[in-house]
């Protein structure tokens, strides 16, 4: 993931969320992310998750999920 992270920095916004911290577990929570690791894609100027994906992914499940969010979609 982290070299996705910086391939794709200047076109989605990344929050990583440390399960030790009590708001960061809380904030995966309501994203319905509570498992590690889980993965969600979150609508630009809201809290509406349009995508989860749990377990281990890819790169190129990763690079298909980051091209829909940079581009506007799900």
């Amino acid at each position: 993931m982290n070299g996705l992270r910086t391939e794709y920095q200047e076109h989605v916004n990344f929050v990583l969320l440390d399960y030790d911290r009590n708001d960061d577990r809380s904030l995966a929570q309501r994203l319905g992310v509570g498992q590690h690791p889980a993965f969600a894609v979150v609508a630009p100027d809201s809290d509406n998750v349009t995508q989860r994906l749990f377990g281990p992914q890819t790169d190129a499940n990763l690079r298909e999920v980051l091209d829909g969010a940079a581009a506007g979609g799900s």
